[in-house]
């Protein structure tokens, strides 16, 4: 049952990225080509910046008030827990 509900949901989550894909228009940051552009809603987009070998490489933007700004993912180290 647990497989296909991962199926299940794994094809629905496909299948509204590629809908968010194909309908991604002209709107994208300031030079990032139409070929390193997805957008994946009205406010968030992913820029594909290397496609070698079995991964590929990139950076998310967000649009914050109507410009497009590279989101620079904070990595925080776990608080321990209090008490411990």
């Amino acid at each position: 049952m647990k497989a296909f509900a991962t199926i299940g949901l794994g094809s629905l989550g496909s299948i509204s990225f590629q809908h968010a894909v194909t309908t991604s228009g002209a709107d994208r940051p300031y030079g990032i080509g139409a070929d390193a552009w997805l957008r994946l809603d009205d406010r968030l987009g992913l820029v594909i910046t290397s496609t070698g070998g079995a991964a590929a490489t990139g950076y998310f933007m967000v649009k914050h008030d109507n410009v497009w700004q590279r989101l620079n993912i904070e990595a925080k180290s776990p608080t321990p827990a209090q008490g411990a």
